[in-house]
């Protein structure tokens, strides 16, 4: 019992620590550069319709790339930066595979721990603390 409050406490104090975040007084510089943020974004968005794979992708669609660029012309400052950071963000060319991999091993780690907590009883190799 007194193990697991101990792990209890040690994963609660990591989580809090993590959650820390540092605020900043935002610059008259910064504020004004922002504007050249979005014109990049605009830029970001049609550079990335001009890569090779995509340009192949979007052909094969019957897109064509005049229209891409008529078309991110036509979009609000805040549509490109919301499109710019997506492309940023989102993970080239995975699937499904990793994050199903990824939580088979969450799940088997928190049966093993709580196997050999004594919590419950999944796996005959474990050996209960109690």
């Amino acid at each position: 019992m007194h193990f697991s409050k101990l792990l209890l406490s040690l994963i609660l104090s990591i989580a809090l620590f993590t959650q820390t975040s540092w605020a900043q007084i935002a610059s008259t510089e910064a504020l004004f550069n922002q504007q050249t943020d979005i014109l990049s974004s605009k830029e970001k968005i049609i550079q990335f319709t001009a890569r090779k794979d995509v340009a192949k992708i979007l052909e094969q669609m019957d897109v064509d790339p005049q229209t891409i660029e008529e078309r991110v012309a036509a979009m609000t400052d805040e549509e490109a930066s919301k499109f710019a950071h997506e492309i940023d963000t989102l993970p080239a060319g995975s699937d499904a595979l990793g994050s199903l991999v990824g939580a088979a091993v969450f799940i088997f780690v928190l049966l093993l721990i709580t196997d050999i907590l004594g919590l419950t009883k999944v796996f005959n190799f474990t050996r209960s603390v109690r």
